[in-house]
């Protein structure tokens, strides 16, 4: 009964009745949080309310709002880069995500007068920082010959999220070294505690989502520590200009087979012994079978299993060995035995090769620094000078006398008949290993 002006309406001291939807309109010329009496009624005027709050926000830019910062970064204080972070709030156009900055800062202006929660996310990159050193460190952990000394390690141990670091972590890591699985339980690549929280250690656990109350101001320093599952020693890379290196050493771990002649169709043992096998905590390596499948492989010096090799397909295999404890070997002692089929004749040489092309070749000596790994060819050595019977033998036009030298050196060749009398003297610039001399019936 009260009448208003289109002023008053346009200034928000008025509503505006709409006959056309049976509804009433009002202007908010000021943003904030406003108690609505909302009214419904029927055909009889029968009538009740209820009251909500409405908060408007937008206008012109009118709406205070305020810049909220911080940054993503690992333990030892490395910015990580493309992570995540979603902005909640209860409010229609939330939630909102910004991605870090190669440096793993963040930042986004929200409106004043919310609740927040901020999480942060990074997916893929299963394999980055994780490598057979770390299933050493985990181990050793595991039997409490070395913890794990930062609460953050045991978050990156516990691959499978079950709040506890188990053998099972071990197998899904190993998993995942040797290219058999491509990713972790629960698809977990990265987990994230807001920096400066506790972290609970059994079961493990921590806060993942920074709250902010009736947000009125900047904030900055909003900060999460980023943990790289599966790595425990802190070498993943993050994509910045200084990432952690890895303590590397010269050391090579060297193992070796022995050279032979395999037949084709042949199922054949072939022990890989050690060369220079010395204070070994563990290594791992890609290994090509060339005309040749792997079958199987039995333990030596070294405790070796099924689990500790990924087939990954008929001529490609990983090998993924972790050590309690430093291990040393004498050379030549049979550290594991590889069973194998020839598809076709060839020799052991030209079979067997390691490189990096799954699971990256590397060595681990008892200060847990990477060094080589390698597999060399060895042959049969030669003793001494050895002439062979000439062939043919009789012979007609011509013949080939043979000799096996130890070493490259200038040999004499001496041609006696049977009354002891020298027929013919020839000197020789051999070649190490099999050296051949051919003869003509004119020449003797």
């Amino acid at each position: 009964s009260v009448n208003a002006t289109a002023a008053e309406y346009a200034q928000g001291k008025a509503y505006k009745w709409l006959p056309s939807s049976r509804s009433a309109g009002f202007v908010w010329t000021t943003a904030g949080d406003f108690n609505v009496q909302v009214s419904v009624w029927d055909e009889a005027w029968n009538t009740d309310y209820c009251t909500v709050v409405l908060s408007v926000r937008g206008g012109n830019g009118s709406t205070p709002s305020s810049r909220v910062s911080g940054t993503v970064a690992t333990i030892s204080g490395q910015g990580v880069n493309n992570v995540s972070i979603t902005f909640d709030a209860n409010m229609s156009e939330y939630p909102k995500t910004v991605q870090t900055a190669a440096n793993g800062t963040f930042d986004m202006s929200n409106y004043n007068g919310l609740t927040y929660e901020i999480t942060a996310e990074k997916g893929g990159d299963y394999l980055n920082g994780v490598s057979t050193l770390d299933l050493v460190m985990i181990q050793r952990h595991i039997l409490g010959l070395q913890a794990l000394d930062s609460n953050y390690k045991l978050i990156a141990a516990d691959a499978n999220k079950d709040g506890k670091v188990t053998a099972s972590d071990l197998t899904d890591l190993r998993k995942l070294i040797l290219g058999v699985t491509t990713t972790l339980p629960n698809n977990t690549s990265w987990r994230f505690a807001v920096a400066g929280t506790a972290v609970q250690t059994s079961p493990i656990a921590f806060t993942e989502a920074i709250n902010i109350t009736n947000l009125s101001s900047e904030m900055d320093n909003q900060n999460f520590v980023a943990v790289k599952i599966g790595d425990v020693n802190g070498n993943v890379s993050t994509s910045v200009n200084s990432p952690e290196v890895e303590s590397r050493s010269n050391a090579n771990v060297e193992m070796s087979v022995a050279e032979a002649s395999i037949a084709a169709g042949e199922v054949v043992e072939i022990p890989v012994t050690a060369a220079n096998f010395s204070e070994v905590s563990g290594f791992q390596y890609t290994m090509n079978l060339n005309g040749a499948s792997f079958v199987g492989v039995q333990s030596g010096v070294l405790e070796v299993n099924a689990n500790n090799v990924g087939v990954i397909s008929d001529n490609v295999v990983t090998m993924s060995y972790a050590s309690t404890e430093a291990v040393n070997a004498n050379e030549g002692a049979v550290l594991f035995t590889l069973t194998v089929k020839a598809d076709k004749a060839m020799k052991v040489s030209e079979m067997i090769s390691l490189n990096s092309e799954v699971t990256r070749a590397e060595s681990y000596n008892s200060d847990l620094k990477v060094g080589k790994v390698s597999l060399g060819v060895r042959t049969a050595p030669v003793a001494g000078i050895e002439l062979f019977q000439n062939e043919p033998n009789p012979f007609k036009g011509m013949t080939t006398v043979s000799f096996e030298m130890p070493e490259a050196a200038t040999a004499t060749l001496s041609v006696y008949d049977v009354t002891g009398k020298v027929v013919t003297v020839r000197n020789i610039n051999a070649i190490k290993g099999l050296n051949s001399e051919i003869f003509t019936k004119d020449q003797l």
